[in-house]
Order: C-alpha cells, then sequence, then structure tokens
C-alpha cells in the first residue's frame, strides 16, 4: 500500500441505486484517461481546477452525461491529479464506467488509498487521516465535533508542542554528553524536572480524556442486568421504544445478550439485555450466558440492576455484592412490576431506587432522564478540552509517559548516556500518533478500516 506512481481508480458512493455516483480517479495519468473518455460541451481544453459538464463514450458508444471535477497537483485532496466523474446512479453505468477507465491503465484502489496517498504525500498526518474515517462514521453531535477538532489538527498542533518540548530536554542531556570527558556539569537538574512534570501533566490530561472520547464516540454502555423474570427484556424494549428483545413469562428466555442503540440530546447510548443471572443453574447454555452478562457488566458505563420484589436485605446483598466486585461502576437499582406491588416501599439507604412498571411505561421516562443525567455528569467538558478517540492514541501516550517517568526517576541516578535512550524512546511513541514514526503494517491495519474509494 505505500508509494507508487499507478494511477486508482474506485467508485467513492456507496453501492446501489441513487440520484447519483461519483468515481474518483488519483495519479499521475488521470488527465490522460480523462482527455480519453471524455467530451466537453464547451469544446474547450480540458483545465486544471475547473468542473466541466459532458458526455462519457466508448468509441461511438454514449455512456453518461456527466460533470467532472478537475484537481491538479499539489492542490487535491491526495497531492495528486484527481479527477472526480459525477454521473448518474445507475449500476450499470458506474460498473461500465470503472470498467472504461480500468481499460484505459488505472487499477482498482485499495481501502483507504486514497487518503494513504493524501498521508504519504503530507497532505494530512496520521491523526488527521483517522478523523476522516470519525468523520464519515460519526453519528452523533459529539462523535462529529471530535472528529472535527481532529481533522483542523488540534491534537497535532499539541502533540509537536510537547515534542519540541521533549526535543528541547534531550538537547540538554546530549549537550551534557559532549562534555562528559571534562567533567563540567551544565545540567540544571531542578528546572528538568519541572520540565518533565509539565510534559507528564499535559499526557495525563490526554490520557483522563479518552474515557470520555471512547464513550461519546461509541456510545455509553448501559447493561440492563438482574435475576431470570424480573422484566429486564421488557424495560430494554420500552427503553427502545420498539420491540428488540423476545418476552414472555418463561425464565431464561434471554441466553445470549442482545444489543441496540439509542441516541438522545446528541448522545449514543447502548443498552445491553443481558441473560439473567441465575447462580444456582446447571444448565451449560444458561451458565455461558451468565458469563457474557458479567463481562458485559464490567465494560460498562452505568448498570441498571433490576429487582421485582422488596426484599430489601435480599436487594442491599446483591447490590452490595455487585459493588465491592465493580467498585467503581455506577449501579442503579431498579424496582420493576410496582404496579403489582401492594405493599409501600421502604427506602434502601445504600442506593436511590427507581420504581417503574416496565409493561406499562411507569416511570421509565423518570429512568431515561436519570440516565441521561448520569451520562453528561460522566461527559462533562469544558468549551476547549481536547479529548482523544482512538485506542492507538491512548496506548501511545500511555508509553510515552511510561519512558518520561523512567527519566524522571533516575534522573540523578544514571548517566545522561542512558536518560537520552529513554527520551528518544518517549519521542517515538508521541510520533507514532502523528505518523512521523511509523511502519507499514501500522499504516495496512489502519487504512484497511476505510471504505474503497475513500
Amino acid at each position: 500500500m505505500l508509494k507508487n506512481d499507478e494511477t486508482i481508480v474506485a467508485i467513492a458512493t456507496p453501492s446501489g441505486y441513487g440520484a447519483i455516483a461519483v468515481i474518483r480517479i488519483s495519479g499521475n495519468n488521470s488527465m490522460k484517461i480523462i482527455k480519453k473518455i471524455f467530451c466537453s460541451f464547451s469544446k474547450k481544453k480540458i483545465e486544471k481546477n475547473s468542473i466541466q459538464l459532458g458526455y462519457i463514450k466508448e468509441k461511438n458508444q454514449l455512456i453518461d452525461k456527466v460533470l467532472i471535477f478537475l484537481f491538479k497537483k499539489p492542490k487535491s485532496y491526495t497531492g495528486e491529479d484527481i479527477v472526480e466523474i459525477s454521473c448518474h446512479g445507475s449500476i450499470y453505468i458506474q460498473n461500465k464506467l470503472l470498467s472504461i477507465i480500468l481499460d484505459q491503465g488505472a487499477r482498482l484502489a485499495n481501502p483507504g488509498e486514497f487518503t494513504l496517498r493524501a498521508f504519504i504525500n503530507g497532505k494530512i498526518d496520521l491523526c488527521q487521516a483517522e478523523s476522516i474515517l470519525d468523520i464519515v462514521n460519526s453519528e452523533t453531535f459529539f462523535s462529529h465535533k471530535f472528529a472535527i477538532n481532529q481533522i483542523r489538527g488540534n491534537l497535532s498542533i499539541l502533540i509537536r508542542k510537547l515534542s519540541k518540548k521533549i526535543i528541547n530536554l534531550l538537547s540538554l542531556i546530549e549537550f551534557e554528553l559532549d562534555f562528559s570527558e571534562e567533567n563540567c556539569n551544565f545540567i540544571n537538574y531542578l528546572e528538568l524536572k519541572k520540565m518533565l512534570y509539565n510534559i507528564i501533566k499535559k499526557l495525563k490530561t490526554l490520557i483522563r480524556s479518552f474515557k470520555i472520547g471512547n464513550a461519546l464516540k461509541n456510545g455509553i454502555s448501559v447493561s440492563i442486568i438482574g435475576c431470570p423474570n424480573v422484566g429486564k427484556s421488557t424495560l430494554f424494549n420500552k427503553l427502545l421504544k420498539y420491540e428488540r428483545s423476545i418476552v414472555s413469562n418463561i425464565a431464561g428466555t434471554t441466553r445470549n445478550y442482545i444489543e441496540d442503540s439509542l441516541i438522545i440530546n446528541g448522545i449514543k447510548f447502548r443498552f445491553i439485555d443481558t441473560a439473567g443471572i441465575n447462580n444456582n443453574t446447571k444448565d451449560y447454555i444458561e451458565k455461558l450466558g451468565i458469563k457474557k452478562t458479567y463481562n458485559k457488566i464490567n465494560k460498562s458505563d452505568l448498570i441498571l440492576y433490576v429487582f421485582d420484589d422488596l426484599n430489601e436485605k435480599f436487594i442491599f446483598k446483591e447490590v452490595k455484592s455487585l459493588q465491592e466486585k465493580y467498585p467503581k461502576k455506577k449501579i442503579f437499582i431498579i424496582i420493576n412490576k410496582y404496579d403489582l406491588i401492594k405493599k409501600k416501599i421502604k427506602p434502601i439507604n445504600y442506593k436511590k431506587i427507581f420504581k417503574i412498571s416496565a409493561k406499562y411505561g411507569y416511570g421509565v421516562n423518570n429512568l431515561l432522564s436519570e440516565i441521561t443525567f448520569f451520562s453528561k455528569k460522566m461527559t462533562s467538558l469544558k468549551e476547549r478540552t481536547l479529548v482523544i478517540t482512538q485506542t492507538r492514541h491512548y496506548e501511545s501516550f500511555k508509553k510515552a509517559i511510561f519512558y518520561l517517568y523512567k527519566v524522571k526517576k533516575n534522573l540523578y541516578s544514571i548517566s545522561p548516556e542512558f536518560l537520552s535512550i529513554d527520551i528518544r524512546t518517549a519521542l517515538d511513541y508521541l510520533g507514532k500518533v502523528t505518523g512521523e514514526v511509523t511502519n507499514e503494517d501500522i499504516l495496512s491495519n489502519i487504512f484497511s478500516k476505510f471504505c474503497i474509494g475513500k
């Protein structure tokens, strides 16, 4: 997938019927190919950076009336000559035009190859390339906002500033190395320690933002758990406002988790209906379902623990046990089938209780409001806060911090030569985020996620 001189082509719009389709060509022969197959209405020569209306023909056969957009390098998306053909959305026309262009010497593009070429030709860095995929896949206000911030280069700018500070740090260390034989000490260790502290502090802020960024990008995970037949699936359906899960009076109907999404006030929620927790079961399949329930609890941001009676001691025991197992998890206690419970509810000091009837919708709107309020607290951000959403960035920043901590810890105890090695390693991990330090495997993994034509 690395740089080559071949001219590539792909259909850039989704497959299927539509009013129009766009076919994109990039490479040195783009202009030559379009001159051979396109006949302009204006009869003028095809000019760079222009839009022209005309016909595409194969020999003497008219294929379609099209608009072509011409972008001359380096002022194009890929940094190469680009032609974009806007044709009618007929599947036959799309495939025929693609076939004609391939016959002229172009080859079919790999997934993400247009954006890869933009990266290789210095039009964007790797952060911006990933944000292009994020903006294509964005479903909510926040996922779109984060992608726009990255495509503008906000994260890249910060990384370059931090890299510059680390280079300054490295320069001071290596300056000491140059004069090591003369027994001269030029390093102000207190100043170095202060520089390290400030760099690590910035990186820690980025790392902390990942939990929020990941939740807002992929959705806040809400697991609905409880014993069999307490009404988990009914509540799941009521929250989604359609019959997604099968509901029956038979305990253990849900053997595997079912997941679906809902967007509320620009925030995506992923609600998960789990298998009922029955620790006394001997059924192998049911045990597998319960194991998956606990896996989902572990990955959830919020847990809705559903009960269908008012056995305060049992509720207290179960919730306390779960909280001890997952101390950082937020748990809402839900008393379902409240319309069937005649005795008055006694307050349980451990947690706030939500009284609902999932079947008839009583109390569900109040529960949804509390879930939304929880999400706002969880994802509260200052306007100018920079947020990371990529696991790759998160891991690179963690490793950079690890090596900077090593430098800070050993600042007074080991020679500048070894400090220099750790500083360079930290710098390399920052470079991996923007693509200044990379390899073909990393690029292949990132760009293979793109659709063909992007």
